[in-house]
């Protein structure tokens, strides 16, 4: 090949001698296509690069997401009772990452392992000539399982997008939660235990029935008292159709509710008072044969940390129930 001195592309003039004369025999021997042959190889190397590239860029970025995502669920970030849901949903972005990072880092290694494949061809000029020459054998391309390796990393990015974005709208509505619930803890509507303790246990029927109330329940019965059978208060829930049956157990000095108590509310509220949802609720403590009783009976039980969240921070009844399931 007769090289142009004044074209804008010229070989670069080595100082060392032997180095010009071992370029200057490459270049005599090469043709039109030798040349385009390289350029067609380095360009796939190009590729193959710029791929990589891409594979460890969404690598190191699921890496910096899932540590900051154990970050969140090893740290203190709000007044109680929202702590564990910020740490929940920290976890739950964490695990998905964590699957996430396998991916990615196996796709790099696979990507190291297909360019490894590339430089060991390069620098034999009669192989690179003889891979792009027409008619020749058909030679599987490490840029074909590289293309395929990126087809699926993209896929991967737009999950891990979906992941944070979901990561996102779960803090966002706890952060909207915690406002309100702290609005209500500084309205005159909230009742500290303290509050509740001092109540007559009149008032403390009273008080859980308008809490039913405030969340959206149409009240049935709001009180206790001869003839109740076991049940103080009668609400149904929001949805029209669930009925919700409340025997009431108030304290001024801890005491605490055993299974005797629950056994008469069992044999009623379904029975008598048609519950869908059957409800003790004690600003006291429960034995462990109430537990256990309630347990094998399907009735739900509320202490002191329900009582806080209800009426304290103003959580609805649906939710306290709903994560009692």
């Amino acid at each position: 090949m007769i090289i142009d001195r004044n074209a804008s592309v010229v070989p670069p003039r080595f100082t060392d001698k032997r180095l010009r004369k071992a370029m200057g025999t490459c270049i005599a021997r090469a043709d039109h296509e030798d040349l385009l042959a390289s350029f067609l190889w380095v360009h796939e190397g190009q590729i193959a690069r710029d791929i990589h590239g891409f594979l460890e860029r969404h690598r190191d970025r699921v890496q910096r997401e899932r540590d900051h995502a154990e970050q969140r669920g090893e740290g203190e970030f709000s007044d109680p009772p929202l702590d564990e849901d910020y740490v929940n949903v920290a976890w739950d972005t964490e695990v998905q990452l964590d699957k996430e990072l396998v991916l990615a880092q196996a796709a790099c290694d696979e990507s190291t392992k297909q360019q490894q494949t590339m430089r060991e061809d390069y620098g034999d000029a009669a192989k690179i000539r003889e891979r792009y020459t027409r008619g020749a054998e058909p030679t599987p391309s490490p840029l074909e399982d590289l293309i395929k390796i990126w087809d699926a990393c993209i896929d991967a990015s737009i999950r891990v997008n979906n992941i944070l974005a979901e990561d996102r709208h779960r803090t966002h509505a706890i952060a909207r939660d915690e406002a309100r619930m702290l609005a209500y803890r500084t309205s005159s509507c909230s009742l500290t235990l303290k509050d509740i303790r001092a109540m007559h246990h009149a008032q403390f029927e009273h008080t859980v029935a308008e809490l039913a109330r405030r969340d959206g329940y149409t009240i049935k019965r709001a009180h206790g008292g001869a003839g109740d059978l076991g049940a103080d208060v009668i609400a149904i829930a929001p949805d029209g159709r669930t009925r919700v049956v409340i025997q009431c157990k108030h304290t001024r000095r801890g005491a605490t509710v055993g299974s005797p108590a629950l056994q008469r509310l069992n044999g009623t509220a379904r029975q008598v008072h048609f519950a869908n949802v059957v409800v003790a609720i004690t600003n006291g403590y429960y034995s462990g044969p109430a537990k256990k009783f309630a347990r094998s009976q399907g009735i739900t039980l509320l202490g002191p940390p329900h009582l806080e969240e209800w009426a304290t921070w103003g959580v609805p009844l649906s939710k306290i129930l709903e994560d009692l399931r």
